[in-house]
């Protein structure tokens, strides 16, 4: 049989014919998996790709097709693209939202609960290191000054970015993330280390289509 008559049915096939870009979701997950129908079924389940990033292992293994071998390799993957993406974004200067994004987004859409990381920064707007400073339930995560601004005086940061993610998927800022970013602001001065940013991590859709909420670009800081 040749490879243009497989590779409708063998996503591997098409990979290594047509490259991994042309793949579809579904067939991008058939690849990692050697199974379409597996692939779907768990596409359908999660709800698209994004939701199926954020699928634990025990999620994944009782999906009926998916043992615990696919199941790691899927993890892997996800894990291979946090990395990378993570690796990618320390590279440059981090002096817009957009690249606060790309280096936390990949890793913070996985979490089923809210959490904050405080990405410390140095005079040229370098990353010095990315720290946890606050997980909260599942909808909810309580910031304070002295959590955010304690690793930036002990690491000597110049600067700082807070970026924290709504498990819900949407972005937008609720009546508590103004508070505590108009706090921190207030904070930031008194300390001299500027809060260049407040970022909000959820997925994309037509309201956010980038998938992400910046408190800079909306005037709070």
């Amino acid at each position: 049989m040749r490879l243009r008559e497989t590779s409708a049915q063998d996503p591997q096939s098409r990979l290594c014919a047509a490259g991994a870009g042309a793949l579809s979701d579904a067939e991008l997950v058939g690849a990692l998996l050697g199974k379409s129908q597996t692939a779907d079924r768990l596409l359908s389940r999660f709800g698209g790709l994004e939701h199926l990033a954020r699928a634990a292992l025990p999620d994944l293994v009782s999906i009926p097709g998916v043992g615990p071998a696919a199941a790691s390799r899927l993890r892997a993957a996800v894990e291979f693209s946090v990395r990378l993406s993570r690796r990618r974004a320390a590279a440059v200067k981090l002096d817009d939202a957009s690249r606060i994004a790309d280096l936390l987004g990949p890793e913070l859409r996985q979490l089923q609960q809210e959490t904050a990381r405080v990405v410390l920064l140095d005079a040229k707007l370098h990353l010095i290191a990315v720290e946890e400073v606050s997980r909260g339930l599942l909808d909810q995560a309580l910031i304070h000054s002295r959590e955010v601004f304690a690793p930036a005086i002990s690491r000597r940061a110049y600067a700082v970015v807070l970026a924290h993610n709504h498990p819900s998927g949407c972005p937008q800022p609720s009546e508590a993330d103004i508070r505590i970013t108009r706090a921190l602001k207030e904070s930031s001065k008194v300390l001299d280390i500027p809060l260049l940013d407040h970022v909000i991590i959820g997925m994309p859709s037509p309201a956010f289509p980038e998938g992400w909420f910046s408190f800079k670009a909306a005037g709070y800081v």
